[in-house]
């Protein structure tokens, strides 16, 4: 190799090797970001969940702060890190005490609602199957009443007609008119 080739290596190493290190250190500055996030996340939703359960404030986590309630909803910040390694995360949560209805939006239901349905829809007789139609099968679980067979008739169905609570069922959320 000749001194000409040698030099144009060292320049083009040279050149490159702002870029080649920045590509090195690149997945441990992104680790360390995940790991900041997973710490301030881990700190708001734990605070969040302790505070729903107890339908109280605990004690506010080191790098967090809590927002005044709006509507008794309250929004909790954490951040961990600094720089550019700082992380940053919000949860809202709610707290309702003065909302003791065991979260049924008030109503009353005739009926308590079954422990645990069955893949069979109620027939049109007796629709909710509370009429001896869940006692005549009793052997299964409860039949599933029309307006919980699918997500579309849940949400066009009206909570104050239900014969039993049927709100969230199948985690599809809280029902609109509820």
């Amino acid at each position: 190799m000749n001194i000409i080739s040698v030099m144009i290596t060292l320049s083009i190493i040279g050149t490159a090797a702002p870029g080649i290190m920045n590509l090195s250190v690149a997945p441990v500055i992104a680790q360390k970001r995940a790991d900041n996030l997973t710490l301030a996340e881990s700190r708001a939703v734990t605070f969040a969940g302790v505070a729903e359960a107890n339908q109280a404030l605990p004690d506010i986590p080191e790098g967090c702060s809590v927002s005044d309630p709006i509507d008794s909803v309250y929004e909790i910040s954490c951040i961990e890190g600094s720089g550019q390694f700082s992380a940053a995360i919000k949860r809202s949560f709610r707290i309702a005490p003065e909302i003791e209805d065991g979260g049924s939006g008030g109503r009353e239901f005739a009926y308590e609602t079954p422990d645990r349905f069955s893949g069979h829809q109620c027939p049109t007789y007796d629709t909710y199957g509370v009429h001896g139609y869940n006692d005549q099968w009793s052997n299964q679980d409860a039949c599933k009443p029309a307006v919980i067979w699918n997500q579309a008739t849940y949400l066009a169905s009206d909570p104050d007609s239900w014969l039993f609570d049927v709100n969230n069922h199948n985690g599809w959320g809280q029902h609109p008119d509820y």
